[in-house]
């Protein structure tokens, strides 16, 4: 699985004609088994106490979805989907109705389900690598759970995309995690930025010459394994938006099944999915560039519908 903005050509129709969203962010619990200090959701004040969507909940608002127009589901979170004590219902329901879904996960928790794909924040090298940056040691059970799948997959599930991912900061933690993990059977090893309020991490000019060896490292390792991928974000670290365009394109529940407005924004809520008229409110909303996370996701997007919508002189003249 790779989030691009040249997928927003398999959607002309869309770009061109009614703005209706393409994907969900579901977030199916508000908890989470780690405590990673660069966790999005871990910024803001949101409200208390632990919450996770049920299988009738889940049913109920995925359908409602699908009659929007949304095409893919991701179960992702301001919590850790798995955890979600429904999570077996959820997925049997979306594989037995053959909707297009995929798990984003710190996968502690070891589960068989059969997604599009199965997208594992792994993060460390080794225990102690692991719990600085996601504040427990688990690392070890997380390659016990990826073998353990990937052995499941190949009989059960051979068309679910395995991939494991790395929040890259420095050359030597680059080298270090594609050594410590190079022999899992998974589809793809992606070296992501980190991502910070309006870009501020990657504000300091210390940064940008580490920038450079960093992605040259990926660069240098994905020529010896084709598995290896440079998140397309690297190309975006000082892109800020002016609005954005594509917000249409994705749209994201928290666990109460209230509408955000967008997967990073989780303080702004815009209506529930269930409201009548929630795609018009979501289309009226404003946000603050300023506080938006960079590099986003939604960034190619944006930039690819800005162009498609530009209004150029004589267009008559090709």
């Amino acid at each position: 699985m790779n989030i691009a903005g040249d997928k927003m050509f398999s959607h002309i129709d869309r770009v061109a004609g009614e703005h209706r969203p393409i994907t969900a962010d579901i977030f199916l619990t508000n908890y989470c088994n780690n405590r990673c200090p660069y966790c999005t959701y871990g910024r803001w004040e949101l409200d208390g106490g632990a919450r996770a969507m049920t299988a009738d909940e889940y049913i109920q608002y995925a359908s409602r979805l699908r009659e929007l127009g949304v095409v893919g589901f991701i179960l992702t979170g301001g919590g850790e989907p798995t955890l979600c004590p429904d999570f077996k219902k959820i997925t049997d329901w979306m594989e037995d109705n053959g909707i297009h879904y995929g798990i984003n996960t710190n996968f502690n928790r070891l589960m068989y389900f059969r997604p599009d794909y199965l997208k594992v924040s792994l993060d460390g090298y080794d225990e102690d690598s692991y719990q600085r940056a996601r504040g427990v040691r688990a690392y070890s059970k997380v390659i016990e759970n990826i073998k353990a799948y990937a052995e499941w997959r190949r009989t059960y599930s051979p068309k679910t995309s395995i991939g494991i991912q790395w929040m890259a900061t420095d050359v030597e933690g680059v080298h270090r995690f594609y050594e410590a993990n190079r022999g899992l059977d998974v589809d793809y090893i992606s070296f992501r930025p980190l991502e910070s309020t309006g870009g501020s991490y990657y504000k300091d000019e210390s940064r940008a010459f580490q920038t450079e060896e960093i992605t040259a490292a990926i660069k240098a390792l994905a020529e010896q394994d084709e598995r290896v991928t440079l998140n397309f974000k690297w190309n975006m670290l000082d892109q800020q938006e002016d609005s954005c365009t594509a917000q249409w394109a994705q749209i994201a529940l928290n666990e109460r099944g209230e509408v955000m407005y967008c997967c990073h924004k989780p303080y702004q809520i815009v209506g529930h999915v269930m409201d009548d008229d929630i795609l018009e409110k979501k289309a009226r909303a404003q946000t603050d560039m300023r506080m938006c996370d960079i590099p986003c996701r939604m960034t190619a997007p944006n930039m690819f519908v800005a162009q498609a919508m530009k209004q150029r002189k004589d267009p008559y003249f090709i």
